[in-house]
């Protein structure tokens, strides 16, 4: 009976088959792709595993239900019925391998999802390109991680397992020198000015929900340093976030409308960027024509920290990513996909 219906099956679905194929195909070229199927029909009949995943598991699933049939029958139904497996393999296409971890078209689409609300084909192909090196940066901090546990994190658990790497492996630079901040000085003699100025520290989140839940235990009285050291993923956040002195024109347009509106001592409402959700509060404020402020040198000294935190966390993971091993292939990739480590100095 089992025999019968797949002869049933192979007699209904190999013409059409052959059919389509013959429409695109030189004779050469069809002879290369059957004797190219043939043998991977052959080593999938032996081993089904092989096509791994999901489409592995199917496969495997319509390799058990053919007992009765003879090998060669086996291997002809396993050849037509892996055309649209493959196509489900390229839909789970690998990205990138980092280390032993492979970044899947599927798991950079569920963190997409995370980031964003929004799913992968939704967002702008320069916005995904931001999100892929990001995912890959996080990958190469948890490639570093001896727990076998943070291979199945959820997206917030994985970003605090990912700060807590980032803390331990890449530690933060020390403070500028006085003469460093002297030197910054002497070379920018234009930040004497008047103009309107802000003192602002800021959280950055990895999604709306959770820059909002930041925000509302400041403004319940939880300390910001506190909080920043919880749950921001900004370079300095150990710090506090500090961004130091800022004047009109000196940031994004978003950012500018946000800060500027504030009272001292207020918090924005979460404001998204590449690189996550911002929340900014006003430490101090000058107000334009006031001459230059007493709190210069803290503005430049924590905007020079700044700089350097960010250049030290850059320096860190090229290392960590040149010795666990990246390697992008960007299969199915639907965005300008790169390997960001290549080529950075």
């Amino acid at each position: 009976m089992s025999s019968a219906r797949s002869r049933g099956t192979s007699a209904t679905h190999a013409p059409s088959v052959r059919a389509a194929l013959k429409a695109g195909m030189t004779t050469t070229t069809r002879g290369r792709f059957f004797a190219t199927s043939a043998i991977t029909a052959r080593r999938i009949h032996h081993d089904p595993r092989r096509l791994g995943s999901s489409c592995g598991s199917q496969l495997q699933d319509l390799h058990a239900r053919l007992p009765g049939v003879g090998a060669c029958r086996r291997i002809t139904l396993l050849l037509l019925a892996l055309l649209p497996f493959l196509a489900c393999q390229r839909g789970s296409g690998r990205l990138a391998l980092v280390g032993n971890r492979s970044v899947t078209v599927d798991k950079f689409s569920t963190f997409v999802g995370a980031q964003t609300g929004r799913s992968l084909p939704e967002v702008s192909p320069e916005l995904a390109a931001a999100l892929f090196e990001r995912y890959l940066e996080e990958e190469v901090m948890l490639a570093t991680s001896p727990t076998p546990e943070d291979d199945e994190l959820t997206p917030t658990a994985r970003t605090a397992r990912v700060r807590e790497l980032l803390l331990s492996v890449c530690p933060q630079p020390p403070q500028p020198p006085e003469a460093q901040v002297d030197a910054y000085l002497a070379r920018h003699p234009e930040l004497s000015g008047g103009g309107e100025r802000l003192r602002l520290r800021q959280l950055i989140l990895p999604d709306q929900a959770t820059a909002q839940v930041a925000r509302d235990r400041v403004r319940a009285g939880e300390d910001f340093l506190t909080v920043s050291r919880a749950l921001s993923r900004a370079p300095n956040a150990a710090s506090g976030g500090l961004l130091g002195w800022v004047e009109r024109g000196q940031l994004p347009p978003e950012f500018e409308v946000a800060a500027f509106g504030l009272a001292v001592g207020e918090l924005s409402d979460p404001v998204p960027s590449n690189a996550g959700w911002h929340v900014f509060q006003i430490m101090e404020r000058h107000a334009a024509g006031s001459g230059p402020d007493a709190s210069l040198r803290d503005r430049v000294r924590g905007q020079l920290a700044a700089e350097a935190a960010e250049a030290a966390r850059s320096a860190c993971l090229r290392n960590l990513a040149a010795r666990v091993g990246v390697r992008v292939d960007c299969a199915g990739a639907s965005f300008p996909c790169k390997n960001p480590f290549e080529g950075k100095q």
